[in-house]
């Protein structure tokens, strides 16, 4: 038995479906696929969300400041110092 394949137009019309419903459960069972390959979908397209972000975007959720730039952050009181106690 071979495995089903389906089309990307499918794939993100069905995502879309789940978002706008809130249920991916019973968009999976109207179309008569399993929920688990919903949900996966619905993993992968926020993965393909993150690979076609702009550069910019990513450098700002990514960014860390040097050792530097944070001692300089604390000196003007940007940034707030805390502990985490143990």
């Amino acid at each position: 038995m071979q495995r089903k394949r389906y089309s990307l137009e499918f794939k993100q019309q069905l995502v879309q479906e789940a978002k706008e419903t809130g249920n991916a459960t019973q968009v999976a069972r109207r179309h008569g696929i399993d929920v688990k390959l919903l949900y996966r979908w619905i993993r992968d397209s926020k993965h393909a969300d993150w690979q076609n972000a702009s550069p910019e975007a990513k450098a700002v959720t990514s960014y860390t400041p040097s050792p530097g730039e944070f001692r300089q952050a604390l000196a003007q009181q940007q940034v707030k110092p805390f502990v985490v106690k143990v």
